[in-house]
């Protein structure tokens, strides 16, 4: 049988970091998503198709991002 891993002191601070971090990515590339098509739509005169699609681009990017972090938080 494995022996269980002792626990971490420090698992709590770990765990609010981890959510912290998956927020502010997620926030971040929406926004710059956001205000990257929004910027392009007044520049070409396509609105609102560059700011739909800088916003699915922030999605997209943020969730790539939280699973890459998740996946480094549950490596340690």
């Amino acid at each position: 049988m494995e022996e269980p891993k002792p626990k971490k002191k420090n698992a709590p601070l770990t765990a609010i970091a981890v959510t912290t971090t998956i927020g502010t990515e997620l926030a971040i590339t929406v926004l710059i998503g956001f205000y990257g098509g929004r910027l392009l739509d007044r520049q070409l005169g396509t609105e609102p198709w560059f700011l739909v699609g800088g916003v699915l681009a922030g999605v997209a990017l943020g969730i790539f991002g939280i699973i890459q972090t998740v996946q480094r938080f549950f490596k340690n």
